[in-house]
């Protein structure tokens, strides 16, 4: 496809588009919290893609090629507009730690223990929104996109120690935040929903 994309196939490059839209605008929204700036700098993303698309035929990971392009895009939006009130809404961040075709935590069949995991679901969340920033995004990467630390570290221009120590210290905090609230909880059952969950 990407060969397609770089001969001026407007079909492949449509293709393209909206196969990674959607984690490109989460990427950007890492770095803007603001739904509105992260479409105009999502679409500059692509306009920078497709200009220089006769390079993308040169490309090994697509993946970190266009998270450094739109953070580069999203740094540039933030120099040239300062000013611009931030806003975090992290709801609309896709974060899914209860199969979806699961019963409601609230339904009549749902047992206890699915009541107790959506509990703890909404406390990930807090305990995850609660990290600094960099911690928060190199996490997120990681555990909801699926990125390596040494993609991580390319498209944040982070070494792979750094990214590491991050993910650590994003882990440590949150077993920390929900043993305070859990003591109960066993600490493997608390690895095993980190590290199996997508967030």
């Amino acid at each position: 496809m990407l060969v397609s994309v770089s001969e001026n196939d407007d079909y492949a490059f449509r293709v393209f588009y909206d196969l990674y839209y959607r984690s490109v605008f989460r990427f950007a929204y890492y770095f803007l919290r603001n739904r509105e700036a992260c479409g105009e700098v999502v679409s500059n993303v692509f306009v920078a893609v497709w200009k220089s698309r006769v390079a993308l035929r040169r490309i090994e990971n697509i993946d970190a090629y266009l998270y450094v392009v739109a953070r580069n895009e999203a740094n540039r939006y933030l120099k040239e507009s300062r000013t611009r009130r931030r806003c975090l809404s992290f709801e609309e961040i896709p974060i899914s730690l209860i199969d979806r075709n699961s019963p409601p935590p609230h339904s009549e069949d749902a047992p206890d223990s699915r009541l107790i995991e959506a509990e703890v679901e909404e406390l990930v969340r807090r305990l995850i929104n609660d990290l600094p920033e960099r911690c928060r995004t190199v996490f997120l990467l990681n555990r909801q996109e699926g990125l390596s630390s040494r993609e991580i570290a390319e498209a944040l221009s982070l070494s792979e120690s750094t990214v590491r120590v991050q993910i650590k210290i994003a882990v440590d905090r949150i077993v920390a935040g929900i043993r305070t609230h859990y003591p109960d909880l066993k600490l493997v059952s608390l690895l095993l929903f980190l590290f199996t969950a997508r967030f």
